[in-house]
């Protein structure tokens, strides 16, 4: 008995091996450079979108950025050459289709076409579900999860026409387990982690690989300009300080990086962030004590109340405990990032 549970050990650790060479050597193949490479990157005059576009800049891509906020979106392009990037910058809102179609058809033009699409263009909303509008529900699932299909459906000819391309969507651990208070945001990034997924199994066989990353909390400084509702003061204070805490927030040069190596990797979907990673394995287990769990966090959430429905940005939410000494990363990342302008 004991030899077979011992050659049972050893089988189960040559397959084990064997997947994980056979990865390795998957990974090494798909592997490409971005010197010379055209990337778009929406949502690429602030934020994450800002890290990401410098980093592609640093590698040698050509790289294309667009944003709503025209002066955000100067302010960064004018960064991004000074670093002796090849730079153009293209005000697009994603969820108009024509002007997406617009936008791509001017990088195109310009360089040929686009190798390495990232959607990263993104809209939060932070309050109680009685604060939130259809509206909210519609701005949200029409920027993360339509905007998305504009992009890829606008780049996907050319792409198929080269036989090569990557698109990259940035999801979030919202899409694997809803947060209280963040609903509208929540249901939209379900929305792309099912649009990104099945984009992927129907696009490799046209050489192109769709990589979904689900990062938790980044520095990014985005607080600032997400909406708050309710009692926004109090909302913009547990956000902006969850998303400052290093244990609870992950560095956003270091997830920029994860998310450039996972697209030149041709990964399928990761997850960025420790806790986050926690979270996933959490949910897959135990769904129900997920569930119970999040239940009580909601107890301790602001109730109804303040501003109700309107909208205050994170920089008009302000209060004794945002900004402060816990909040002193996030704000860095903000002033880093190009969040202190006001977006639209």
């Amino acid at each position: 008995m004991n030899g077979l549970l011992k050659g049972l050990l050893a089988a189960g650790g040559v397959g084990i091996g064997g997947i994980l060479v056979g990865r390795a050597l998957l990974r090494r193949s798909r592997w490409f450079s971005f010197q010379g490479k055209t990337a778009l990157v929406t949502g690429g005059s602030r934020g994450l979108g800002l890290v990401l576009a410098r980093q592609l800049v640093d590698a040698g891509a050509r790289v294309a950025i667009c944003a709503r906020t025209e002066s955000q979106l100067l302010a960064a392009a004018q960064e991004l050459r000074d670093r002796g990037g090849e730079v153009v910058a293209i005000p697009c809102d994603v969820r108009d289709r024509s002007q997406v179609q617009s936008m791509v058809e001017q990088v195109v033009f310009r360089w040929s076409g686009v190798d390495v699409l990232i959607n990263n263009a993104g809209v939060i909303e932070v309050g109680p579900l009685d604060t939130m509008t259809l509206e909210d529900f519609h701005r949200s699932m029409e920027t993360h999860c339509w905007g998305a299909l504009h992009t890829v459906l606008a780049v996907l000819p050319g792409m198929r026409q080269r036989g090569w391309g990557r698109i990259v969507n940035i999801a979030s651990l919202g899409g694997k387990r809803a947060v209280p208070h963040m609903l509208p945001y929540a249901a939209s990034k379900f929305a792309l982690v099912g649009l990104s997924n099945g984009l992927r199994t129907e696009l490799a066989r046209d050489g192109i690989l769709v990589t979904t990353i689900c990062p938790a909390l980044m520095r990014t400084g985005s607080p600032r300009n997400a909406t708050f509702k309710g009692q926004h003061r109090k909302e913009y204070a547990w956000f902006s300080i969850s998303d400052s805490l290093p244990v609870v927030s992950l560095d956003a040069t270091t997830a920029a990086w994860k998310i450039l190596r996972a697209c030149q990797q041709g990964d399928g979907e990761v997850i960025l962030g420790g806790s986050g990673s926690l979270a996933v394995w959490l949910q897959t287990l135990a769904p129900n004590l997920m569930t119970e769990f999040l239940t009580l966090v909601n107890r301790v959430l602001p109730e109804m109340g303040g501003i109700g429905q309107r909208a205050a940005r994170g920089y008009e939410s302000e209060s004794d405990l945002s900004p402060s000494w816990l909040t002193k990363l996030g704000d860095q990342a903000a002033a880093r990032n190009n969040e202190l302008t006001a977006a639209l």
